[in-house]
């Protein structure tokens, strides 16, 4: 799903890198400097509400995660172990704010109500207290924060099971391929393509970077492409797959590619 703000200053901003103002808390754009942490937590922001139980899927979501975490953790829940994404959510939330996240603190900044369910959060920024209601992160912070940052929010309009055919399909492609993936060989190769050192993309922001990965993927497909198509040797049905190095294709079909269509 693209994420969008419809107020042309806010985009100009994200676009910029600059911090911007919301719900009486400033928020900025993750660096590079914490990257690891940045993708350890940013699935949680990404959860597909629509892959929730039914009971769950009228919340907010923050409420909705909030209560995933609790149910995971009561006594006859067989597991009973925590899930994680409530813990990396509000890591990736005070991480956007740029404050020292606490755990015993924030979590003492929570104010539950008499049905379990977050009312508001306390948080303290520059010396200033502000409460955050659920509904404010739900619907505007979480967008804000994925649009800061290069996240593609899920479509929750889609079918969850073609979605899910489509991972399975892409993980049997990437079956028998063995790479040791890691961040610094991302970050150096990144560097190489761009001709910068490794240590000035510590000063990107992450949308910087993401949004220069997509930009080599897109220029190498395309050449690659165009070339083949410039030799003879392939004919693409539809045409080039990857029509342009400075834009990507319009698609609705969830990323998937019938081989009959090349």
């Amino acid at each position: 799903m693209k994420t969008t703000l419809q107020n042309p200053e806010k985009m100009s901003a994200i676009r910029m890198g600059l911090p911007i103002q919301e719900c009486g808390l400033t928020f900025y754009p993750i660096r590079m400097s914490s990257y690891e942490l940045f993708v350890l937590c940013k699935d949680a922001l990404c959860f597909r509400m629509s892959t929730l139980p039914v009971r769950l899927m009228s919340k907010d979501f923050l409420n909705a995660i909030y209560s995933l975490e609790v149910e995971a953790l009561k006594p006859e829940n067989k597991n009973n172990a925590s899930t994680g994404l409530f813990y990396r959510l509000i890591r990736l939330f005070y991480l956007s704010l740029r404050i020292d996240f606490n755990e015993r603190m924030v979590e003492q900044s929570f104010t539950i109500n008499e049905k379990n369910e977050i009312e508001r959060i306390d948080v303290i920024q520059n010396n200033k207290k502000v409460s955050v209601t659920p509904m404010q992160f739900s619907l505007t912070i979480r967008s804000l924060i994925a649009m800061q940052n290069g996240i593609e929010l899920p479509d929750e309009s889609e079918n969850i099971d073609l979605v899910r055919a489509n991972n399975k399909k892409q993980e049997l492609a990437k079956s028998g391929i063995d790479l040791d993936i890691s961040a610094d060989s991302l970050i150096s190769s990144v560097a190489f393509l761009s001709h910068v050192s490794e240590a000035e993309i510590n000063n990107w922001t992450v949308r910087e970077f993401e949004s220069r990965i997509k930009a080599i993927d897109r220029d190498k497909n395309y050449m690659l492409h165009k070339k083949a198509e410039l030799s003879g040797m392939v004919k693409f049905k539809n045409g080039n797959p990857f029509p342009s190095w400075c834009y990507d294709r319009s698609d609705d079909s969830l990323g998937t590619r019938e081989l009959s269509e090349i």
